[in-house]
């Protein structure tokens, strides 16, 4: 089977969120069984250096689509193919892309990124795929092209986020209509947007999600994000798939980034130097070492439910955790843990951005990793987290509710549990977690039990596979 995935991220090379990781490692395992390929817009700011074989494939505009800027766009726009093991990556090399430092928060998205679908469909044809997989908002236009074209390929539609959907005024979307387009944003509309994810659950064969919790959260109001109604209306074809992570890609055995590599075997020493280590690139080696720790990391929105984390972290200062933060996002927030990072520098830090080495090390040194989001479709770092022998907390939401429980049982335990935007909640999770700390043969136990559990895709790959051969028996 050829399948095509189109998004706007993938590992190493476009990074702002957990659909990078996930697709790289989907298509990954995907690729010892079929032929992949993945359509990517080429930035100026990629994190890596692309290996490309020199073969690249122009985009050719209709023949009636006549003069002008959009045109002229697609006249000067190509795929330039690279190879990622296995895994065929066509990189569209457009001037509405190639200037950008960023894939997100610029100007004209809403062009940008329908110009990607069209070119996605484009190549979809010229490559002779027997499937596309859309991934969120910034490909969903994929869907509807195929849709409507006479001779269509099927459909997978993938939700990695409901909250970002691509609604846009109707007025800047009136180019949609004209060719190469032809389609008619007025069914896409949504509280008078025409809205991008909505032409995604109304035209592709099978939609999924990253998380059965969350699939279910996702057809009822307010986890629907308005879409719900949509959502139930494509119920029998509407699929929660877990996501799954590389396990060579994260393995505490041989992660070069890591200041000690280690096993369960000795993963009381290596989690010790890995600590101790941190805390001196840091700058704050006076931290004891004896002291537990407790790693965050992410995008600081409302959605992940820091605000939770800061009022818990303010009420609960008898308990004698230290805690290192890596972020960015929402102004206020930044400031209030800058603000922490400085008056209360025994007690946290905070290193604004995101910086994979730093993540890696914070996952090996940490003894817990928190998570405390009010909605989560999956989350990835609860997986790296117990690969890597930290126990994670975390809210009871979406994915997060699927992969982590908390159990008086030894052999159902896989993490400790809280309710979403509670903070006295969170705060007794955080009396629990110490209280597991002091018991050290029991956490060392929980430690190596955790980094056994298989969150690899070899499992999950299956479900995928139903899922393509409805896509496909239904387009028929």
């Amino acid at each position: 089977m050829k399948i095509l995935h189109c998004s706007a991220e993938y590992f190493p090379y476009i990074k702002m969120g957990g659909l990078s990781d996930m697709l790289s490692s989907l298509s990954k395992e995907q690729s010892n069984a079929k032929e992949i390929s993945v359509a990517l817009p080429l930035l100026e700011g990629l994190k890596e250096n692309p290996k490309y074989t020199g073969h690249s494939i122009p985009i050719r505009p209709p023949m009636d689509l006549g003069a002008g800027n959009l045109s002229e766009i697609l006249q000067k726009s190509c795929f330039r193919e690279a190879k990622h093991g296995k895994v065929k990556i066509y990189f569209l090399d457009s001037p509405v892309f190639s200037k950008l430092r960023s894939i997100y928060a610029n100007p004209e998205e809403h062009f940008r990124f329908a110009i990607f679908s069209y070119a996605c469909f484009f190549l979809s044809l010229h490559l002779e795929v027997d499937l596309v997989h859309a991934h969120d908002w910034h490909s969903a236009l994929v869907c509807a092209l195929h849709k409507n074209a006479s001779r269509g390929l099927p459909t997978v539609f993938t939700i990695h986020n409901l909250a970002y959907q691509g609604d846009h005024p109707l007025w800047m979307t009136g180019f949609l209509k004209e060719i190469p387009f032809e389609l008619f944003p007025e069914s896409y509309q949504h509280n008078g947007k025409v809205n991008y994810l909505k032409a995604a659950l109304q035209t592709a064969n099978q939609i999924t999600t990253v998380s059965p919790g969350y699939r279910d959260e996702t057809l009822t109001e307010p986890n629907g994000f308005g879409l719900s109604y949509m959502l139930n209306k494509r119920k029998l074809d509407y699929s929660g798939i877990l996501n799954g992570i590389d396990r060579e890609e994260w393995n505490p055995e041989i992660d070069p980034n890591l200041f000690a590599n280690y096993n369960p075997e000795n993963l009381s020493a290596g989690k010790q130097k890995n600590k101790e280590s941190l805390y001196e690139w840091i700058g704050r080696p006076w931290i004891p070492k004896d002291r537990p720790l407790i790693g965050l990391i992410g995008r600081l929105t409302y959605q992940k439910g820091y605000a939770t984390f800061l009022q818990a972290f303010k009420e609960r200062t008898h308990l004698p955790f230290y805690f290192i933060f890596l972020g960015a996002g929402e102004e206020s927030l930044e400031n209030e843990l800058f603000h922490l990072s400085h008056h209360q520098m025994d007690r946290i830090y905070f290193y604004k951005g995101y910086h994979e080495e730093f993540a890696r090390r914070i996952e090996a040194a940490s003894d817990f990793f928190m998570m405390p989001s009010l909605f989560e479709p999956c989350g990835l770092n609860q997986f790296y987290s117990q690969a890597y022998g930290s126990i994670p907390i975390v809210s009871r939401v979406g994915g997060l509710r699927d992969t982590v429980f908390e159990s008086p049982l030894e052999h159902e335990f896989t993490g400790i549990v809280f309710e979403p935007g509670d903070v006295g909640s969170l705060g007794y999770a955080l009396e629990r977690s110490y209280t597991l700390y002091k018991d050290s043969p029991k956490l060392q136990r929980l430690q190596k039990k955790i980094m056994l559990i298989d969150s690899s895709w070899r499992q999950r790959i299956t479900k995928y596979d139903a899922v393509y051969e409805k896509a496909l028996q239904s387009k028929l």
